[in-house]
Protein backbone atom coordinates (compact mmCIF):
# COMPACT_ATOMS: atom_id res chain seq x y z
CA UNK A 1 0.00 0.00 0.00
CA UNK A 2 1.02 3.58 -0.94
CA UNK A 3 1.46 6.50 1.22
CA UNK A 4 -1.15 8.04 -0.43
CA UNK A 5 -3.47 4.84 0.12
CA UNK A 6 -2.70 5.07 3.59
CA UNK A 7 -3.71 8.44 3.98
CA UNK A 8 -7.06 7.88 2.34
CA UNK A 9 -7.91 4.14 4.32
CA UNK A 10 -6.88 6.83 7.15
CA UNK A 11 -9.31 9.30 6.28
CA UNK A 12 -12.47 7.01 5.67
CA UNK A 13 -11.43 5.09 9.40
CA UNK A 14 -12.77 8.29 10.91
CA UNK A 15 -16.46 7.90 9.70
CA UNK A 16 -16.14 4.38 10.60
CA UNK A 17 -14.82 5.09 13.88
CA UNK A 18 -17.94 7.24 14.33
CA UNK A 19 -20.31 5.09 13.21
CA UNK A 20 -19.45 2.51 15.43
CA UNK A 21 -19.36 4.83 18.31
CA UNK A 22 -23.09 5.62 17.87
CA UNK A 23 -24.31 2.67 17.31
CA UNK A 24 -22.55 -0.38 19.94
CA UNK A 25 -24.20 -0.06 23.09
CA UNK A 26 -22.50 1.70 25.68
CA UNK A 27 -20.96 -0.39 28.83
CA UNK A 28 -20.85 -0.08 32.48
CA UNK A 29 -17.65 1.35 32.74
CA UNK A 30 -17.86 3.82 30.01
CA UNK A 31 -20.75 5.30 32.34
CA UNK A 32 -18.25 5.03 35.02
CA UNK A 33 -15.48 7.11 33.24
CA UNK A 34 -18.44 9.51 32.72
CA UNK A 35 -18.88 9.86 36.55
CA UNK A 36 -15.49 10.72 36.86
CA UNK A 37 -15.52 13.67 34.18
CA UNK A 38 -18.64 15.22 36.49
CA UNK A 39 -16.45 15.29 39.29
CA UNK A 40 -13.25 16.47 38.05
CA UNK A 41 -10.21 15.16 40.45
CA UNK A 42 -6.33 15.10 40.17
CA UNK A 43 -6.93 11.53 40.23
CA UNK A 44 -9.13 8.48 41.06
CA UNK A 45 -9.22 5.62 43.36
CA UNK A 46 -9.02 3.08 40.27
CA UNK A 47 -7.23 4.64 37.42
CA UNK A 48 -5.25 8.01 36.63
CA UNK A 49 -7.81 11.75 35.83
CA UNK A 50 -6.76 11.93 31.70
CA UNK A 51 -10.02 9.44 30.42
CA UNK A 52 -12.24 11.97 32.76
CA UNK A 53 -10.12 14.87 31.50
CA UNK A 54 -10.88 14.19 27.59
CA UNK A 55 -14.24 12.91 28.12
CA UNK A 56 -14.95 16.49 30.37
CA UNK A 57 -13.93 17.99 27.30
CA UNK A 58 -15.80 16.22 24.92
CA UNK A 59 -19.42 16.68 26.59
CA UNK A 60 -18.75 20.05 27.36
CA UNK A 61 -18.40 20.84 23.39
CA UNK A 62 -21.22 18.14 22.02
CA UNK A 63 -22.99 17.60 25.55
CA UNK A 64 -23.81 15.14 27.45
CA UNK A 65 -24.55 11.48 24.59
CA UNK A 66 -22.66 8.23 24.11
CA UNK A 67 -21.42 9.40 20.90
CA UNK A 68 -19.86 12.82 22.66
CA UNK A 69 -18.59 10.35 25.64
CA UNK A 70 -16.80 7.89 22.91
CA UNK A 71 -15.08 11.15 21.11
CA UNK A 72 -11.91 10.42 22.63
CA UNK A 73 -11.46 7.13 21.64
CA UNK A 74 -12.18 7.82 18.46
CA UNK A 75 -9.66 10.72 18.26
CA UNK A 76 -7.36 7.99 19.83
CA UNK A 77 -8.08 5.01 17.47
CA UNK A 78 -7.32 7.20 14.83
CA UNK A 79 -3.80 8.27 16.11
CA UNK A 80 -3.24 4.82 16.78
CA UNK A 81 -3.41 3.81 13.40
CA UNK A 82 -2.11 6.86 11.99
CA UNK A 83 1.13 5.91 13.94
CA UNK A 84 0.92 2.05 13.12
CA UNK A 85 0.93 2.90 9.36
CA UNK A 86 3.71 5.74 9.69
CA UNK A 87 5.84 3.04 11.07
CA UNK A 88 5.24 0.00 8.82
CA UNK A 89 7.37 0.17 6.18
CA UNK A 90 5.51 -2.78 4.29
CA UNK A 91 1.50 -2.02 4.35
CA UNK A 92 0.36 -5.20 3.21
CA UNK A 93 -0.85 -6.18 6.36
CA UNK A 94 -2.59 -2.60 7.47
CA UNK A 95 -5.75 -3.53 6.49
CA UNK A 96 -6.25 -6.93 8.69
CA UNK A 97 -4.38 -5.09 11.60
CA UNK A 98 -7.10 -2.42 11.05
CA UNK A 99 -9.76 -4.66 10.53
CA UNK A 100 -9.21 -6.69 14.37
CA UNK A 101 -11.67 -6.18 16.79
CA UNK A 102 -9.15 -4.05 18.81
CA UNK A 103 -9.11 -1.83 16.39
CA UNK A 104 -12.22 -1.52 15.55
CA UNK A 105 -15.30 -2.42 17.80
CA UNK A 106 -12.78 -1.94 21.43
CA UNK A 107 -11.12 0.69 19.84
CA UNK A 108 -14.21 3.03 20.08
CA UNK A 109 -14.83 2.37 23.71
CA UNK A 110 -13.46 5.16 25.96
CA UNK A 111 -11.38 4.03 29.42
CA UNK A 112 -8.26 4.57 30.56
CA UNK A 113 -6.91 2.31 27.97
CA UNK A 114 -7.91 5.27 25.43
CA UNK A 115 -5.38 8.23 26.52
CA UNK A 116 -2.89 5.70 27.35
CA UNK A 117 -2.71 4.16 23.81
CA UNK A 118 -2.62 7.25 21.99
CA UNK A 119 -0.16 9.12 24.09
CA UNK A 120 1.90 5.66 24.00
CA UNK A 121 1.47 5.38 20.39
CA UNK A 122 2.83 9.32 19.94
CA UNK A 123 5.58 8.61 22.61
CA UNK A 124 6.38 5.17 20.06
CA UNK A 125 6.79 7.75 17.26
CA UNK A 126 8.74 9.98 19.64
CA UNK A 127 11.29 7.21 20.01
CA UNK A 128 11.36 6.59 16.50
CA UNK A 129 12.95 9.76 15.80
CA UNK A 130 15.22 10.49 18.52
CA UNK A 131 16.63 7.20 17.26
CA UNK A 132 17.02 7.93 13.26
CA UNK A 133 18.36 11.75 14.53
CA UNK A 134 21.24 9.88 16.58
CA UNK A 135 21.71 7.60 13.74
CA UNK A 136 21.35 10.22 11.00
CA UNK A 137 24.08 13.08 12.60
CA UNK A 138 26.84 10.83 14.66
CA UNK A 139 28.50 13.68 16.51
CA UNK A 140 25.30 15.51 17.23
CA UNK A 141 23.07 15.74 20.28
CA UNK A 142 19.13 15.72 20.29
CA UNK A 143 17.80 19.18 21.05
CA UNK A 144 16.37 19.86 23.99
CA UNK A 145 12.78 21.11 22.93
CA UNK A 146 12.96 17.40 21.52
CA UNK A 147 13.33 15.80 24.92
CA UNK A 148 10.86 17.90 26.34
CA UNK A 149 8.39 17.20 24.10
CA UNK A 150 8.92 13.59 25.29
CA UNK A 151 8.59 14.01 28.78
CA UNK A 152 5.16 15.80 27.71
CA UNK A 153 4.09 12.70 25.70
CA UNK A 154 4.96 10.00 28.39
CA UNK A 155 3.89 12.12 31.15
CA UNK A 156 0.37 12.14 29.53
CA UNK A 157 0.63 8.65 28.97
CA UNK A 158 0.84 8.07 32.61
CA UNK A 159 -2.12 10.48 33.53
CA UNK A 160 -4.03 8.15 31.27
CA UNK A 161 -2.67 4.52 32.97
CA UNK A 162 0.05 3.44 35.28
CA UNK A 163 1.07 0.59 32.78
CA UNK A 164 2.79 3.34 30.65
CA UNK A 165 5.52 3.53 32.88
CA UNK A 166 6.70 0.35 31.16
CA UNK A 167 7.00 2.02 27.44
CA UNK A 168 9.80 4.81 29.75
CA UNK A 169 11.91 1.29 30.72
CA UNK A 170 11.69 -0.18 27.53
CA UNK A 171 13.02 2.99 25.74
CA UNK A 172 15.68 3.45 28.13
CA UNK A 173 16.85 0.06 27.06
CA UNK A 174 16.44 0.92 23.62
CA UNK A 175 18.65 3.60 23.88
CA UNK A 176 21.63 1.32 25.35
CA UNK A 177 21.29 -0.57 21.89
CA UNK A 178 22.02 3.08 20.23
CA UNK A 179 24.87 5.04 20.80
CA UNK A 180 27.33 6.06 23.46
CA UNK A 181 25.27 7.33 26.91
CA UNK A 182 26.92 10.53 26.55
CA UNK A 183 24.83 11.59 23.71
CA UNK A 184 21.46 10.85 25.10
CA UNK A 185 21.62 10.34 29.07
CA UNK A 186 21.30 14.13 29.61
CA UNK A 187 17.73 14.28 27.35
CA UNK A 188 16.43 11.08 28.82
CA UNK A 189 17.16 12.15 32.59
CA UNK A 190 15.32 15.45 31.41
CA UNK A 191 12.82 13.95 29.65
CA UNK A 192 11.98 11.51 32.66
CA UNK A 193 11.91 14.57 35.23
CA UNK A 194 9.49 16.49 32.66
CA UNK A 195 7.47 13.49 32.57
CA UNK A 196 7.20 13.45 36.31
CA UNK A 197 5.67 16.78 36.74
CA UNK A 198 3.38 16.31 34.06
CA UNK A 199 2.06 12.81 36.14
CA UNK A 200 2.71 14.93 39.54
CA UNK A 201 -1.46 15.10 40.06
CA UNK A 202 -1.35 11.85 40.60
CA UNK A 203 1.42 11.69 43.22
CA UNK A 204 -0.38 14.67 45.12
CA UNK A 205 -3.83 12.56 45.10
CA UNK A 206 -2.01 9.61 46.44
CA UNK A 207 -0.47 11.26 49.44
CA UNK A 208 -4.04 13.15 49.90
CA UNK A 209 -5.49 9.59 50.50
CA UNK A 210 -2.20 8.01 51.94
CA UNK A 211 -1.19 5.97 48.96
CA UNK A 212 -4.31 4.22 49.02
CA UNK A 213 -5.09 4.15 45.45
CA UNK A 214 -1.75 2.91 44.02
CA UNK A 215 -1.61 0.42 47.12
CA UNK A 216 -5.09 -0.93 45.19
CA UNK A 217 -3.36 -1.11 42.21
CA UNK A 218 -0.51 -2.62 43.20
CA UNK A 219 -2.74 -5.43 44.65
CA UNK A 220 -4.86 -6.02 41.74
CA UNK A 221 -1.73 -5.60 39.44
CA UNK A 222 0.45 -8.23 40.94
CA UNK A 223 -1.99 -10.92 42.47
CA UNK A 224 -1.54 -14.64 42.08
CA UNK A 225 -4.22 -15.72 43.34
CA UNK A 226 -4.50 -19.30 40.56
CA UNK A 227 -1.46 -19.46 38.68
CA UNK A 228 -0.73 -22.22 36.56
CA UNK A 229 -1.45 -23.18 32.50
CA UNK A 230 -5.61 -22.19 33.19
CA UNK A 231 -4.88 -18.59 33.04
CA UNK A 232 -1.99 -18.27 30.55
CA UNK A 233 -3.68 -20.19 28.44
CA UNK A 234 -7.07 -18.10 28.81
CA UNK A 235 -4.81 -14.91 27.95
CA UNK A 236 -3.38 -16.33 25.04
CA UNK A 237 -6.51 -17.43 23.94
CA UNK A 238 -7.96 -13.83 23.94
CA UNK A 239 -4.54 -12.33 22.59
CA UNK A 240 -5.09 -14.63 19.32
CA UNK A 241 -9.34 -13.80 19.24
CA UNK A 242 -7.95 -10.29 19.35
CA UNK A 243 -4.79 -10.05 17.20
CA UNK A 244 -4.31 -13.51 15.60
CA UNK A 245 -1.27 -15.74 16.12
CA UNK A 246 1.12 -13.30 13.98
CA UNK A 247 2.42 -11.55 17.02
CA UNK A 248 3.10 -14.44 18.80
CA UNK A 249 5.58 -15.26 15.86
CA UNK A 250 6.93 -12.28 15.44
CA UNK A 251 7.48 -12.17 19.21
CA UNK A 252 9.94 -15.28 18.48
CA UNK A 253 11.22 -13.84 15.28
CA UNK A 254 12.43 -11.00 16.94
CA UNK A 255 14.66 -12.92 19.50
CA UNK A 256 15.99 -15.08 16.67
CA UNK A 257 16.71 -11.45 14.54
CA UNK A 258 18.00 -9.19 17.45
CA UNK A 259 21.34 -8.50 16.07
CA UNK A 260 19.92 -7.26 12.49
CA UNK A 261 16.62 -5.23 14.04
CA UNK A 262 18.64 -4.25 16.78
CA UNK A 263 21.22 -2.22 13.70
CA UNK A 264 17.56 -0.76 12.46
CA UNK A 265 16.98 2.66 14.59
CA UNK A 266 13.49 2.37 13.91
CA UNK A 267 13.02 -1.69 14.42
CA UNK A 268 15.46 -1.02 17.44
CA UNK A 269 12.72 0.91 18.83
CA UNK A 270 9.96 -1.72 18.35
CA UNK A 271 12.06 -4.23 19.24
CA UNK A 272 12.27 -3.24 22.55
CA UNK A 273 8.84 -1.89 23.45
CA UNK A 274 7.29 -5.17 21.77
CA UNK A 275 9.43 -8.22 23.29
CA UNK A 276 10.02 -6.53 26.41
CA UNK A 277 6.34 -6.21 27.53
CA UNK A 278 4.89 -8.82 25.68
CA UNK A 279 7.49 -10.94 27.62
CA UNK A 280 6.81 -9.35 31.31
CA UNK A 281 2.70 -10.01 30.67
CA UNK A 282 3.01 -13.44 29.16
CA UNK A 283 5.46 -14.18 32.46
CA UNK A 284 2.63 -12.61 34.37
CA UNK A 285 -0.12 -14.69 32.72
CA UNK A 286 1.40 -17.92 34.60
CA UNK A 287 1.34 -16.23 38.19
CA UNK A 288 -2.67 -15.36 37.60
CA UNK A 289 -5.59 -14.34 35.95
CA UNK A 290 -4.56 -11.25 33.73
CA UNK A 291 -7.07 -9.13 31.65
CA UNK A 292 -6.65 -9.41 27.89
CA UNK A 293 -6.78 -5.37 27.37
CA UNK A 294 -3.25 -5.26 29.34
CA UNK A 295 -0.95 -6.04 26.59
CA UNK A 296 -2.87 -4.10 24.22
CA UNK A 297 0.25 -1.10 23.70
CA UNK A 298 2.47 -4.08 23.09
CA UNK A 299 0.91 -4.22 19.57
CA UNK A 300 1.69 -1.01 18.56
CA UNK A 301 5.29 -1.77 18.19
CA UNK A 302 4.21 -5.31 16.98
CA UNK A 303 2.92 -4.10 13.78
CA UNK A 304 5.78 -2.81 12.23
CA UNK A 305 8.02 -5.99 12.89
CA UNK A 306 5.39 -7.78 12.19
CA UNK A 307 5.29 -6.15 8.38
CA UNK A 308 9.00 -6.20 8.03
CA UNK A 309 8.67 -10.21 8.80
CA UNK A 310 5.74 -10.37 6.41
CA UNK A 311 7.82 -8.57 3.59
CA UNK A 312 10.67 -11.66 3.78
CA UNK A 313 7.61 -14.01 4.75
CA UNK A 314 5.37 -13.47 1.51
CA UNK A 315 8.11 -14.88 -0.89
CA UNK A 316 6.55 -18.16 -0.20
CA UNK A 317 3.54 -19.60 -0.64
CA UNK A 318 3.38 -21.09 2.81
CA UNK A 319 3.60 -18.32 4.46
CA UNK A 320 1.27 -15.92 2.74
CA UNK A 321 -1.17 -18.43 3.65
CA UNK A 322 -0.21 -18.54 7.03
CA UNK A 323 -0.08 -15.31 7.76
CA UNK A 324 -3.93 -15.55 6.11
CA UNK A 325 -5.10 -18.20 8.25
CA UNK A 326 -3.22 -16.56 11.53
CA UNK A 327 -5.46 -13.30 11.00
CA UNK A 328 -8.10 -15.33 10.04
CA UNK A 329 -10.15 -15.96 13.88
CA UNK A 330 -9.41 -12.00 14.42
CA UNK A 331 -11.16 -11.20 11.31
CA UNK A 332 -14.27 -13.63 11.60
CA UNK A 333 -14.54 -12.22 15.32
CA UNK A 334 -14.85 -9.16 14.15
CA UNK A 335 -17.42 -10.27 11.30
CA UNK A 336 -19.42 -11.65 13.47
CA UNK A 337 -19.72 -8.52 15.84
CA UNK A 338 -20.34 -6.58 12.99
CA UNK A 339 -23.43 -8.72 11.67
CA UNK A 340 -24.72 -8.98 15.23
CA UNK A 341 -24.29 -5.07 16.63
CA UNK A 342 -26.13 -4.18 13.32
CA UNK A 343 -29.11 -6.49 13.87
CA UNK A 344 -28.68 -8.34 10.35
CA UNK A 345 -27.94 -11.66 11.73
CA UNK A 346 -28.10 -12.63 15.29
CA UNK A 347 -24.64 -14.47 15.70
CA UNK A 348 -24.27 -14.38 19.21
CA UNK A 349 -26.33 -16.74 21.61
CA UNK A 350 -28.33 -15.09 24.12
CA UNK A 351 -26.29 -16.80 27.19
CA UNK A 352 -22.94 -14.47 26.06
CA UNK A 353 -24.78 -11.65 24.25
CA UNK A 354 -23.37 -9.04 25.94
CA UNK A 355 -24.12 -5.88 23.85
CA UNK A 356 -27.98 -7.03 24.02
CA UNK A 357 -27.45 -7.27 28.14
CA UNK A 358 -26.03 -3.68 28.31
CA UNK A 359 -28.93 -2.54 26.32
CA UNK A 360 -31.24 -4.53 28.89
CA UNK A 361 -29.87 -3.01 31.61
CA UNK A 362 -29.79 0.38 29.99
CA UNK A 363 -33.68 0.22 29.49
CA UNK A 364 -34.24 -1.02 33.21
CA UNK A 365 -32.08 1.59 34.53
CA UNK A 366 -34.15 4.49 32.92
CA UNK A 367 -37.74 2.67 33.55
CA UNK A 368 -36.24 2.96 37.22
CA UNK A 369 -35.73 6.16 36.72
CA UNK A 370 -39.31 6.89 35.46
CA UNK A 371 -40.86 5.41 37.71
CA UNK A 372 -39.39 7.34 40.82
CA UNK A 373 -40.02 10.13 39.19
CA UNK A 374 -43.58 9.61 38.73
CA UNK A 375 -43.74 8.72 42.45
CA UNK A 376 -42.17 11.72 42.92
CA UNK A 377 -39.09 10.58 44.94
CA UNK A 378 -35.76 12.55 45.46
CA UNK A 379 -33.91 10.77 47.54
CA UNK A 380 -30.89 8.40 46.87
CA UNK A 381 -30.57 4.99 45.45
CA UNK A 382 -28.19 2.71 46.86
CA UNK A 383 -26.69 0.21 44.14
CA UNK A 384 -24.88 -3.08 44.88
CA UNK A 385 -21.88 -2.13 42.71
CA UNK A 386 -20.28 0.59 40.97
CA UNK A 387 -21.62 -0.43 37.61
CA UNK A 388 -25.15 -0.16 38.29
CA UNK A 389 -24.07 3.36 40.34
CA UNK A 390 -23.16 4.27 36.98
CA UNK A 391 -25.65 3.45 35.07
CA UNK A 392 -28.17 4.97 37.53
CA UNK A 393 -26.24 8.48 37.79
CA UNK A 394 -26.64 8.59 33.36
CA UNK A 395 -30.31 8.58 33.94
CA UNK A 396 -30.88 11.36 36.67
CA UNK A 397 -30.90 9.38 39.55
CA UNK A 398 -28.95 10.47 42.86
CA UNK A 399 -27.43 6.97 43.10
CA UNK A 400 -24.77 5.88 45.40
CA UNK A 401 -22.63 2.37 45.87
CA UNK A 402 -23.08 0.42 49.33
CA UNK A 403 -20.04 -0.38 50.68
CA UNK A 404 -19.53 -3.90 51.28
CA UNK A 405 -21.25 -5.88 48.15
CA UNK A 406 -18.60 -5.47 45.44
CA UNK A 407 -15.31 -4.29 45.14
CA UNK A 408 -14.54 -0.13 46.18
CA UNK A 409 -14.31 1.80 43.82
CA UNK A 410 -14.59 6.30 43.33
CA UNK A 411 -17.88 5.99 44.43
CA UNK A 412 -16.84 4.49 47.75
CA UNK A 413 -13.64 6.34 48.25
CA UNK A 414 -15.45 9.47 50.11
CA UNK A 415 -17.94 7.17 51.85
CA UNK A 416 -21.60 7.64 51.28
CA UNK A 417 -23.78 10.24 52.82
CA UNK A 418 -25.93 8.54 55.44
CA UNK A 419 -29.46 9.46 54.80
CA UNK A 420 -31.61 11.14 57.95
CA UNK A 421 -35.30 11.61 56.65
CA UNK A 422 -37.28 10.55 54.23
CA UNK A 423 -37.53 6.76 52.37
CA UNK A 424 -33.87 5.39 50.97
CA UNK A 425 -34.50 2.59 48.13
CA UNK A 426 -31.72 0.43 47.26
CA UNK A 427 -31.21 -1.99 43.71
CA UNK A 428 -30.40 -5.13 44.10
CA UNK A 429 -30.22 -8.67 42.52
CA UNK A 430 -32.43 -11.41 43.93
CA UNK A 431 -29.49 -13.23 44.79
CA UNK A 432 -28.49 -10.97 46.83
CA UNK A 433 -31.33 -9.55 48.95
CA UNK A 434 -29.86 -8.98 52.52
CA UNK A 435 -32.14 -9.45 56.05
CA UNK A 436 -30.78 -5.55 57.23
CA UNK A 437 -28.41 -3.49 55.87
CA UNK A 438 -26.24 -1.23 58.79
CA UNK A 439 -27.16 2.26 58.41
CA UNK A 440 -30.36 1.59 56.50
CA UNK A 441 -32.02 -1.11 57.89
CA UNK A 442 -34.33 -3.43 57.66
CA UNK A 443 -35.67 -3.70 53.81
CA UNK A 444 -38.87 -4.71 52.30
CA UNK A 445 -39.57 -4.48 48.59
CA UNK A 446 -40.98 -1.79 46.60
CA UNK A 447 -40.59 -2.92 43.22
CA UNK A 448 -39.19 -5.90 40.82
CA UNK A 449 -37.90 -5.62 37.81
CA UNK A 450 -36.99 -8.18 35.54
CA UNK A 451 -33.64 -8.36 33.51
CA UNK A 452 -34.29 -9.60 30.36
CA UNK A 453 -32.05 -10.13 27.47
CA UNK A 454 -33.46 -11.67 23.98
CA UNK A 455 -36.59 -12.46 25.19
CA UNK A 456 -34.63 -14.78 27.91
CA UNK A 457 -34.93 -13.77 31.93
CA UNK A 458 -31.45 -12.92 32.90
CA UNK A 459 -31.96 -11.99 37.00
CA UNK A 460 -34.95 -9.94 39.17
CA UNK A 461 -33.42 -6.61 40.33
CA UNK A 462 -35.76 -5.78 43.44
CA UNK A 463 -35.99 -2.01 44.14
CA UNK A 464 -36.22 -2.50 47.89
CA UNK A 465 -37.71 0.31 50.69
CA UNK A 466 -35.94 1.57 53.84
CA UNK A 467 -36.75 3.66 56.38
CA UNK A 468 -33.85 5.09 57.78
CA UNK A 469 -32.15 4.67 61.19
CA UNK A 470 -32.10 7.40 64.07
CA UNK A 471 -29.28 9.29 64.17
CA UNK A 472 -26.68 8.07 66.98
Amino acid sequence: MSFRGFCCLLFALVPVYLCLAACVPPFDDEFYYWCWSRDLQLSYYDHPPLVAYMIRAATELFGDSILAIRLPAVVSATVVAAVVGWLCRDRALLPCILLSPALTFAAIMVTPDTPMLMFWALYLAWLVRVHERLATHPDSRVGLWFWLLGGLLLGCGVLGKYTTGLAAVCGGISFLFACSPRRWAFGYVVHAVVSVLVASPILIHNIQYDFVPIRYQWQHSMSSSIPGLAPFGEFVGVQILLFGAVPFVVFVWTIRHRHELLADPRLRVCACLFVIPFAFFLMKATRGRLEGNWAFPCYLACWPLAAEWYGRARESRVGRWGVAAAFALPLFVSTVFAFHTFGLVPMLPPAIDRPALQTAKMNLAATVAADLRDSGYTGPVYAPTYQWTAILRWHGIDAHQLDGFSRPSHFTEHGNPRPTSGRVLMLLNAPKLPAAVPRLGVPRPAACYPLECRGRLRELCWLMEFDPLPDE
